[in-house]
């Protein structure tokens, strides 16, 4: 049985916008050195989850991961990097796109040989920071439930 999210709150469907499908990749990279694990803090909403964006067309789910890490932190001097053979739905109204959304989502696992890293677009500085969080402090921290769930799924 695939397990499935639904929005709550602020981030509930929303009768008057439409649904979009995506699939994404949820990416928990791992400090090389540190029980630590790479986040990002959404400016504008608040948010701080695993980097996550979309699979294009032709992509690997790792391919993804490498890439969406690379734009959103910099980071990419990978260890070992491997997708989960699971996947799960998420529903939700999307803010920052403002339309619904009903992912597929893909669980990639990642850590890094070091922690050597280019210079962001500006762009994304814009969108959000860059932070790592301590393995134990995740659990409260990360702001929904499908991150939680990779966490869970991920380091147990």
């Amino acid at each position: 049985m695939v397990k499935e999210f639904f929005g709550t709150g602020d981030s509930a469907i929303r009768p008057d916008k439409p649904m979009t499908d995506r699939d994404v990749v949820i990416v928990l990279t791992e400090h090389p050195t540190e029980k630590k694990c790479l986040c990002v803090n959404n400016k504008k909403f608040g948010w701080i989850d695993f980097v996550m964006g979309g699979i294009e067309q032709g992509e690997t789910a790792v391919e993804a991961a490498k890439r969406e890490v690379l734009e959103e932190t910099g980071y990419d001097d990978f260890e070992s990097i491997e997708e989960l053979p699971e996947i799960f739905y998420d529903n939700f109204f999307a803010a920052h796109k403002d339309v619904n959304r009903h992912i597929t989502c893909h669980m990639v696992h990642g850590k890094l040989k070091s922690l050597s890293q280019v210079e962001r677009d500006e762009k994304e500085k814009e969108i959000a920071d860059v932070l790592w969080v301590n393995n134990d402090e995740l659990p409260s921290k990360l702001s929904t439930e499908a991150h939680k769930y990779v966490l869970e799924r991920v380091l147990g």
